[in-house]
């Protein structure tokens, strides 16, 4: 980012400041960060407002992990200019490094509203919301509710039209059926498969649970459309115009158009407009009049707001509300659905800001980049993410963190053993890349080398003592080595706080780690409950293969 900036001509009457600036940024670009430092250090002694002094302090304090200390000279910096992006930028990524993640959040949206059409800023709050949106996705799989939002997630990072979107979403619904909007999405997934009277059933529970739910009403217009009732689909879509227009008129992208009005329909003035728009397929579908808007800003319980926005169909800009959800103080953490709606408002402003960048003309390399970390962590196609990535390290060979980025895509892909060579390639560069232990330590996991996996997955929990699954990982291979002792000092505590188990492989090995200490009782009790998540889990398998036989065959 600095080769943006540049340092420009110092005006200032101290000709030492001038020369001590122009060494230090000289080894700043070489990125010889702490040998520039002392001389930041008496440059700042001699003007401690100047805006490079602060900026280059912040940054290369930062850069050498004296992270804290970097904090105060970049908030000086972004003050000294508040118009600039670049200060803003770097104190959201000091900020995001001690986990201070509304602070951070709102110093990168900060630089977006100062300097909307930055590639620099744009790219910058992209890799932290990938991040964030990774890092939560982990602590999702540590609950049965948060499992189930993540299986919403992943299926809606598909495309309407995928028929993988149901079975994921119908697997959310079986470990959460209360969470909000579910029986909508999986209503709406029903109806874009043709599948009707499923939609239908889904439908009733929706409206059952949410009584103003947009979502839910557009799906309902849908149905009555396909089945004739009009009079129906006319007040369902004057319904959601009186509530939200823009909701309205982005419905009328995705209706279909073999989905039409009679000529003896009598339409409202909004659905004639509705199916104007869907007939020209209007980029924009200006109604005539919109009504008034409430208060958009968010109240003190920021969770519920969203979730309010979310059933009204609004989350198309919840970027405002992204602060205030991550500032939940801890001992008031957000539940699993409110971590979806973050995670989901993350999705859909790093998409949103991506494709501002790409307009914007960036640098080719980190455009590529920043597309393989959305179609990777946000969309989960793998496929499409080592082809960005390849691109990316195209034009920058031999960098750590693209090939880090390249290796767990072709994990993500199959291709292990290219996995295995970018990664060990990147951690040759940077040791202290965690996401290249990780895919090292997948791999070693498949291939039933756990031994191998054992010292990564410690490395990962010395940096994160609180990563679920690496610690779920560890007892699984500690098991496996034959370090019963240690393997249940991992397995037992997240067992016993619900981490979800779904086929019981996990309490499995649980049993057979107490067997082999001789807690005879404990292990038969394991046991007992594996057999059970195993049965439990066939036994939907075995029913939801049966549902799809009949559809099936009701569909020929």
């Amino acid at each position: 980012m600095m080769a943006a900036i540049g340092l420009c001509p110092l005006a200032v009457g101290e000709e030492n400041l001038k020369f001590l600036m122009q060494q230090a940024f000289a080894l700043h670009e070489k990125g010889q960060y702490s040998e520039a430092l002392p001389l930041l250090r008496r440059a700042y002694r001699l003007d401690a407002k100047d805006y490079f002094v602060n900026l280059l302090l912040g940054i290369d304090l930062l850069r050498t992990g004296e992270t804290k200390n970097s904090v105060p000279y970049l908030r000086a910096a972004s003050r000294l200019r508040p118009k600039e992006e670049f200060p803003l930028a770097y104190l959201g990524e000091a900020l995001a490094r001690q986990e201070l993640y509304g602070d951070a959040s709102e110093a990168y949206l900060k630089a977006l509203r100062v300097a909307p059409n930055s590639a620099e800023a744009s790219v910058a709050f992209v890799d932290f919301a990938v991040a964030r949106f990774s890092k939560m996705s982990d602590q999702l799989r540590g609950s049965q509710k948060g499992l189930a939002a993540e299986y919403r997630l992943q299926a809606l990072a598909l495309s309407a039209a995928d028929a993988g979107r149901k079975p994921l979403l119908e697997r959310a619904a079986g470990l959460d059926p209360e969470a909000p909007g579910i029986w909508t999405d999986l209503a709406r997934a029903s109806l874009a498969g043709s599948d009707l009277s499923s939609a239908e059933k889904y439908l009733h529970h929706a409206l059952e649970f949410e009584r103003i739910d947009l979502a839910a009403w557009l799906v309902d217009a849908e149905l009555a459309a396909r089945r004739g009732e009009w009079p129906h689909v006319v007040e369902r879509l004057n319904a959601v115009g009186q509530v939200s227009l823009s909701v309205l008129e982005r419905a009328s992208h995705v209706w279909p158009a073999e989905v039409w009005p009679p000529s003896s329909a009598r339409v409202s003035r909004t659905a004639v407009k509705f199916f104007e728009c869907v007939r020209t397929k209007a980029e924009r579908c200006e109604f005539a009049v919109r009504p008034a808007g409430g208060n958009h800003d968010a109240p003190d319980r920021p969770e519920l707001w969203l979730r309010r926005r979310a059933a009204l169909g609004s989350l198309n800009d919840c970027g405002p509300s992204i602060p205030m959800l991550e500032k939940k103080r801890p001992e008031r953490s957000l539940e699993p659905y409110g971590m979806f709606l973050l995670s989901l408002c993350y999705s859909l402003e790093a998409g949103e800001i991506a494709e501002r960048a790409r307009k914007s003309g960036a640098d080719e390399a980190v455009l590529h980049m920043m597309q393989g970390d959305i179609l990777l962590r946000l969309q989960s196609n793998a496929n499409a993410a080592v082809a960005e990535y390849q691109a990316a390290l195209a034009r920058r060979p031999g960098d750590p963190a693209v090939l880090e980025r390249l290796a767990e895509a072709q994990l993500g892909a199959g291709k292990n053993d290219a996995a295995r060579e970018n990664a060990r390639a990147a951690l040759k560069i940077d040791p202290q890349r965690t996401s290249a232990k990780r895919t090292l330590a997948k791999l070693a996991m498949e291939e039933r080398d756990y031994g191998a996996a054992v010292p990564y997955l410690r490395e990962i929990l010395a940096r994160d003592s609180v990563d679920v699954t690496a610690r779920v990982e560890l007892g699984r291979a500690l098991a496996q080595t034959g370090a019963a002792e240690e393997a249940l000092q991992y397995l037992a505590p997240v067992l016993e706080h619900k981490y979800p188990d779904e086929k019981g492989s996990l309490h499995q090995i649980l049993g057979t780690v107490l067997r082999k200490l001789g807690r005879t009782a404990e292990a038969e009790k394991a046991f007992a409950t594996a057999q059970e998540l195993s049965e439990a889990f066939q036994s939907k398998s075995y029913n939801d293969r049966n549902s799809k036989s009949q559809d099936d065959d009701g569909q020929k």
